[in-house]
């Protein structure tokens, strides 16, 4: 089917166009029928290490320690890496990864928001990350088929089960609403039947529908798990890691105050104002428009 300039849906004419031409439209039919999809090859192996590299050198900055990729065994569990966007300009090009975020846009419109960019830094240990949603911050059940939030996951490293990778529930995203204490748990007797691994190769990106259930096994082998989650949301969900007010110039002299990243964080929004008043200039520009508002 062409796509025409329909004036019913002409933000989501131009969103879809998008993933039609970066050939997405079977991971957009599994986001809407699974709740979430993989972009095998979405970093390049040259991206993928740089990124890893510059999680890493963050993670050993703020604990004041090196870890050994492949046998590390003194870092038990989880270990979070935060507030990276400003750390390295490369974290910038995972951000605007066109095929990852052209379904983050389908989810959540051209208006969302960068919430965070973290790196789970996952060494052995006995406890994986119970399955949940990522549709919280006072959202009550039963949550709409819309997405509030969404979240891309770059698998750094090699995802396994060993490894702790990744666990989705296909098509929790349909339950609208969170898992009950007797659906969480991914290991034991008790692990959710319905939970499966997400094994993929380092370099690929796992994008999923804030209402879907997921988690991470715990990791049985030595060596570190590095992951990238770039989480986005809604206007009006609240961010979890703030951009707007501590953005360095030298990032908005190479994006532009009108770019894509200025709107991604929250450079460009109304809200917010003093004796001022609203600069209602802001939702007149492509960037404050969302086909799902």
């Amino acid at each position: 089917m062409e796509i025409g300039d329909w004036a019913a849906t002409r933000d989501l004419n131009r969103v879809y166009g998008e993933i039609r031409e970066l050939g997405l439209e079977t991971n957009l039919a599994e986001l809407e029928a699974f709740g979430f999809t993989v972009i095998e090859g979405a970093l390049s192996p040259d991206l993928t290490q740089r990124l890893r590299g510059a999680v890493l050198d963050s993670w050993e900055s703020r604990y004041g320690r090196k870890l050994h990729l492949e046998n590390e065994t003194e870092l038990h569990e989880v270990e979070l890496a935060a507030y990276l966007l400003y750390k390295d300009p490369v974290f910038e090009e995972a951000v605007l990864n066109p095929k990852p975020l052209a379904l983050i846009t389908y989810l959540l419109g051209q208006s969302c928001w960068l919430s965070s960019l973290t790196s789970h830094v996952k060494g052995p240990g006995e406890r994986g990350l119970l399955l949940h949603s990522d549709t919280a911050n006072g959202v009550p059940a039963p949550f709409s088929a819309y997405s509030h939030v969404a979240n891309c996951n770059y698998a750094l490293t090699d995802y396994t089960e060993a490894g702790g990778c990744l666990a989705m529930v296909p098509g929790s995203h349909r339950l609208h609403r969170q898992p009950t204490r007797w659906e969480v748990n991914l290991s034991g007797n008790e692990r959710n039947p319905h939970a499966i691994p997400i094994e993929v190769a380092a370099g690929s990106a796992v994008v999923w529908h804030g209402n879907t259930w997921h988690g991470s096994f715990p990791r049985r082998i030595p060596g570190v798990r590095v992951n990238l989650a770039t989480y986005f949301c809604r206007q009006y969900i609240a961010p979890q890691e703030l951009y707007g007010e501590h953005t360095p110039p030298e990032l908005i002299a190479r994006h532009g105050r009108d770019s894509r990243m200025a709107q991604l964080l929250g450079l460009n929004h109304f809200n917010g104002w003093r004796d001022e008043g609203p600069d209602m200039r802001a939702i007149a520009t492509p960037a404050g428009r969302s086909w799902q508002s």
